[in-house]
């Protein structure tokens, strides 16, 4: 769509800003009007896209997706926070981020500056990756971290953001007062396995080389849970992913993931339990899905009365939906589910999956497939390689899993004191230099 003067009009919204959640309800909004008015004249869908975005300033990809999702879960995508690995696609895996975050506050608590060069040397020695500067840069802005001037002039280093560090110790203090109080913890999580998934490395000869199939063929995805000391009976599930160029979270949704809470894991959980998971979208549904800026005035007014929430007959709509939003309750589903069996809830803070035991679980399950992989491997055949790597999994190797990161939880716990006490320390240094200045 182009102006009179044959130029395209430029949006006035600041470009690669992340649009808000009222910003991508209005664009949800926007696409409805211009899809009703495409069929109204019998233009195709495809145009009201392409409408939408140029009146909201957007990409028609932002427009796709923000509309696709929400015909999967009747809800927009959440808003990008760092480390939602969801929405960030990387060459970097996430098994690289314990070490990343271990290697920067080491760094600083031995004085050194660490810079992306650094980070880039640390994945190239320590998991063989040729990743670019510019890749490790972004990755690190996921993680929380920044880049930016120390308090000491003329020296650079990478400082994870307070709001970051705030979330974990938080969680960290949550769910040590929750093992005092008797409760068994039990982590879940979703993975997949590509057919092809195999190991690299093997003993060669010169000009020797492995013949490997190429590509990654389709995948088994699967979903489990694992306590202290054994991987939770009959929880496991194993399905085909669905044929999909996204990460593996594109074959999850809600009623997959709410069945198996359901069905398979609640019924086989330890009595009085604390679910700990991550703040993947279909884990986050809350029962009551309404959209506020889709709803007529008379439903809110009726909601609104239903709940006793104050309201006056002079309010127009903008004002009706903030009061609405303020009041929805949108406390995940399978919390409440979890409440009313006795059990508690706890979310994993943000890119942290070194606190979630089962991630070193598929770690192990994943390796011990690779091993078996050959050029006539069936998809079937992989199947029961997984099924057999679970089976293997020992009651000792869960307890040395939750070792593991009972020992990293301590870690971070004493990292993000020590942090603040410099942090304290720096700020009331700065200060005093302030006062001294203006009293010069």
């Amino acid at each position: 769509m182009k102006a009179s003067n044959d130029t395209v009009s430029k949006s006035v919204r600041q470009q690669g800003k992340p649009l808000s959640w009222d910003e991508k309800w209005l664009v949800l909004n926007i696409y409805q009007r211009c899809r009703d008015e495409s069929l109204n004249q019998k233009n195709t869908t495809s145009n009201a896209y392409q409408r939408a975005a140029y009146y909201a300033g957007v990409s028609r990809k932002v427009v796709v997706e923000i509309v696709s999702h929400y015909r999967k879960t009747g809800t927009i995508p959440p808003p990008v926070e760092a480390g939602n690995q969801s929405n960030h696609k990387t060459l970097i895996q996430y098994n690289t981020t314990s070490k990343i975050r271990q290697f920067i506050l080491e760094s600083h608590q031995e004085g050194t500056a660490c810079t992306s060069k650094h980070i880039q040397d640390l994945l190239h020695k320590k998991f063989h990756l040729e990743v670019p500067l510019r890749t490790v840069q972004r990755h690190l802005h996921r993680l929380g971290f920044e880049y930016k001037r120390n308090h000491t002039p003329k020296k650079h280093n990478l400082r994870e953001k307070q709001s970051v560090r705030q979330q974990r110790h938080s969680y960290l203090h949550e769910i040590h007062k929750i093992r005092q109080n008797g409760y068994t913890i039990v982590y879940l999580d979703e993975s997949f396995l590509h057919h092809y998934h195999g190991q690299k490395f093997s003993w060669f000869s010169e000009d020797d080389f492995l013949d490997i199939p190429s590509g990654k063929g389709k995948r088994w995805c699967f979903i489990h849970a694992i306590s202290e000391f054994n991987m939770i009976p009959n929880a496991l599930m194993i399905f085909e992913g669905k044929n999909s160029k996204e990460d593996y979270h594109g074959s999850f949704n809600f009623e997959v993931f709410y069945n198996w809470f359901q069905n398979k894991f609640l019924p086989n959980l330890p009595q009085k339990s604390c679910i700990v998971m991550d703040r993947a979208t279909y884990h986050m549904v809350p029962e009551e899905r309404l959209i506020p800026s889709q709803m007529k005035k008379s439903d809110i007014h009726k909601w609104l009365t239903e709940h006793s929430i104050y309201w006056e007959e002079s309010w127009l709509k903008p004002q009706l939906v903030t009061t609405l939003e303020k009041h929805i309750d949108k406390t995940p589903i399978v919390q409440k589910e979890a409440h009313k069996n006795g059990h508690e809830l706890l979310i994993l803070p943000v890119h942290h999956p070194e606190l979630n035991p089962i991630e070193l679980v598929w770690a192990y399950v994943k390796n011990e497939c690779a091993k078996k992989l050959r050029n006539d491997l069936t998809f079937t055949e992989v199947l029961e390689n997984l099924k057999e790597s679970f089976n293997n999994l020992s009651g000792q190797m869960c307890q040395n899993f939750y070792k593991h990161v009972i020992k990293t939880e301590k870690e971070l716990w004493t990292l993000d004191l020590e942090l603040d006490s410099i942090d304290e320390f720096i700020d009331n240094d700065t200060e005093k230099l302030r006062s001294f200045l203006t009293h010069l």
